[in-house]
């Protein structure tokens, strides 16, 4: 089935689904010595780059640890186009927090060559056309600044995509696969190459180790596919209800683990057009 774009505003009215996967990701993400060495790579990469721009920041802490989070750092702008997201920042701020401001990511109003580094984490996939907002970092970035995008790879979850594919064709509801096809893994640097002379891809992989069925449903709940599939709640729980019956009988009701990976894309020397 075909990749199609979905709005982010309609699934990100509030902060709970956003912060549901990076509590997940936080909690049961475990990657191998290599994945934690891109990481680690990229982060360091960041750390002399000022000032940062952060589009789609989100509730404030990326799915992945790469780079410096809303919190970090003082040289922060962070945009987010869900006002709901950007309160909840402010709301949980302890300290004096970074401009946060409601921006677009395909028409951000800064200058020409405004900053050290650009991120884009887990975002460009919610972007009807990425490389519009991909054009829009590459200006505001100096010439000796770095873009940095994460995304997933487009057979990411793939025990959890199946399980939700045959619950939902037995129950009739709708079927929408891979959202991030948009931008993934596999896709991205095309995308990326026409507006950086000097594009890097790094590959990521791990498992998302839930300790039992109730945290794996949780994290589903959170999930576009979810609800998406149906209008009403009513059948959203027998969905719900129906995928627990799924994996469980493929995996117990023990600990479930989800196999996951992506990229992350360095990207500097953007291409300038007169």
């Amino acid at each position: 089935m075909r990749s199609q774009f979905i709005d982010p505003r309609y699934l990100y009215k509030t902060e709970s689904p956003l912060r549901t996967k990076v509590n997940a990701f936080s909690r049961y993400l475990i990657v191998d010595e290599a994945s934690r060495s891109v990481f680690n790579h990229v982060s360091q990469l960041l750390a002399d780059k000022s000032p940062i721009l952060d589009i789609g920041c989100g509730v404030g802490i990326p799915l992945l640890p790469v780079g410096p989070t809303v919190f970090d750092r003082q040289d922060f702008i962070a945009i987010d186009l869900s006002l709901r997201q950007l309160r909840s920042i402010r709301d949980s701020a302890k300290n004096p927090i970074p401009k946060l401001l409601q921006v677009d990511a395909i028409q951000m109003p800064f200058p020409d060559n405004s900053f050290g580094a650009v991120l884009a984490r887990h975002m460009l996939y919610h972007v009807h056309n990425p490389q519009i907002a991909i054009a829009e970092a590459a200006r505001v970035i100096r010439d000796d600044g770095i873009f940095i995008a994460t995304t997933n790879s487009s057979h990411s979850r793939p025990e959890l995509q199946d399980a939700h594919r045959e619950a939902v064709s037995e129950l009739g509801g709708r079927l929408l696969e891979r959202i991030s096809q948009v931008f993934d893994a596999e896709n991205g640097e095309h995308k990326l190459t026409s507006l950086f002379y000097r594009v890097r891809t790094l590959s990521w992989s791990g498992i998302l180790a839930f300790p039992d069925i109730s945290e794996v449903l949780e994290y589903y709940r959170s999930s576009a596919y979810y609800k998406i599939a149906f209008d009403s709640e009513a059948d959203r729980i027998r969905l719900l209800n129906l995928m627990a019956d799924i994996l469980i009988d493929r995996f117990g009701d023990g600990q479930i683990s989800l196999t996951v990976g992506g990229a992350v894309f360095i990207c500097d020397e953007p291409v300038r057009r007169d």
